[in-house]
């Protein structure tokens, strides 16, 4: 029996657009999705709610089978499906939308041992729920997926009884999950696989006809989404310990604190409203062909900037930008184009600046790249008096450098500019 559940007050706005009405697809998993009674709620469906009426787009959602739901945007019959993380089979009809929520997925287990990173050629027992986001992922990187279940508690019930080694679930749906079933079934150990975003996969006949929708939704989602989730303290330690066995000598480059001196003794009278014009010709920049940006290419193409490219690339995704400022939070060198030229009214400049102390960013999302970071400042020092002089920033991709095991600094190669 087809179960569809409806939003009254959604259905019946008045207001119309060039998009149109939308029907979406989904199926209930919480906390994104939530039937309460004959109601639909859930942190997805408020952050739709939210999106839509500043689009002022009518939209409905209706309430199917995971697999169904998915199937009805392949053969045209809805618009889009949600919550859902990236996956190839949709590629072909489908785009995904800019993040709606963001999971953290653990392997849960009763074993100390972390699985295997990919599932090729491994024996380990994998249970996983039908037709979810992690079995998708799982089957993708070579896991065996057997048995498929229908829901967590089930997951909880195979392991407990020794049937499965170890299964894939998102860490809040799971402790949600274990609220309901009995202490004995909690697995005993949790092992952090990635941070995963989920988001609207929406039909590429409907983005055909309405070719801006996708850009105005995705610039409406992040006015409105609560907060993601923070970082534990482990995690933050992690990632510092990560920061200073790897990135934190850069800061003592010659080469580095010579171009921020100079930059420093090139800027000293520049004025407030001098700074305000120069940051806002770069964001200007920003929005022109490449061969349109004096200022960008300037400090994009320094040999220390080149410099810093070198050391992103060589750490296999796990910098996403690296930042060199002078003592006014002015960009000194870039790794990639910033959003702005001026740090200085930043708080990742200035903690790092004033206090003389390693400063760590909460968690953000950057929209240009997909990926969620955090941005690590230090204060860059004259090695004569000692004196703050400017900051090194760099941003770290959270999936990425959580998942990094090896920080022996005598494996690490040192290079100068």
């Amino acid at each position: 029996m087809l179960r569809v559940l409806m939003l009254p007050l959604l259905i019946l706005l008045a207001c119309t657009t060039q998009a149109g009405s939308i029907r979406l697809n989904t199926d209930i998993f919480p906390p994104y999705q939530v039937r309460e009674g004959d109601r639909l709620t859930g942190s997805s469906v408020k952050a739709l709610a939210c999106i839509f009426d500043a689009m002022q787009v009518e939209y409905e959602i209706r309430v199917l089978p995971w697999e169904r739901a998915i199937q009805e945007v392949a053969d045209g019959k809805a618009e889009g499906f949600f919550s859902a993380t990236r996956m190839n089979r949709a590629s072909s009809f489908a785009t995904l939308s800019a993040p709606l929520a963001l999971e953290k997925w653990y392997w849960f287990s009763n074993s100390a041992s972390r699985p295997p990173s990919l599932g090729l050629g491994s024996s380990l027992r994998v249970a996983g729920i039908r037709g979810s986001n992690e079995v998708e992922w799982l089957q993708q990187h070579g896991y065996r997926v057997d048995p498929l279940v229908s829901g967590t508690g089930q997951l909880l019930q195979l392991l407990q009884r020794d049937r499965v080694d170890a299964f894939l679930a998102d860490q809040q749906t799971l402790r949600i999950e274990m609220t309901r079933q009995p202490t004995v079934l909690r697995p005993r150990f949790a092992h952090f696989q990635q941070y995963t975003t989920l988001g609207v996969y929406f039909s590429n006949h409907y983005i055909g006809r309405h070719p801006d929708f996708l850009e105005r939704f995705n610039n409406h989602v992040f006015g409105c989404l609560p907060e993601f989730g923070v970082l534990r303290a482990d995690e933050r330690q992690r990632l510092h310990r990560l920061h200073d066995t790897l990135f934190d000598r850069w800061r003592h480059e010659p080469a580095l604190i010579a171009a921020v001196a100079e930059q420093n003794q090139r800027n000293q009278t520049l004025s407030i409203q001098q700074i305000e014009q120069m940051d806002q010709q770069w964001r200007q920049e920003q929005r022109l062909p490449a061969d349109q940006r004096p200022l960008t290419n300037r400090i994009l193409n320094t040999p220390l900037a080149q410099w810093l490219r070198a050391r992103q690339t060589e750490h296999d995704g796990v910098i996403s930008e690296i930042i060199v400022t002078d003592q006014q939070g002015l960009n000194v060198a870039i790794s990639e184009p910033t959003t702005d030229y001026w740090q200085g009214d930043e708080t990742k400049f200035a903690d790092p600046f004033f206090s003389d102390q390693p400063y760590m960013s909460t968690l953000n999302y950057d929209q240009s790249t997909r990926r969620f970071q955090v941005h690590v400042s230090t204060s860059i020092h004259d090695p004569q008096g000692g004196a703050v002089i400017g900051v090194l920033i760099i941003g770290l991709d959270i999936e990425k450098a959580l998942r990094m095991e090896d920080l022996d600094p005598h494996n690490i190669k040192a290079e100068t500019p």
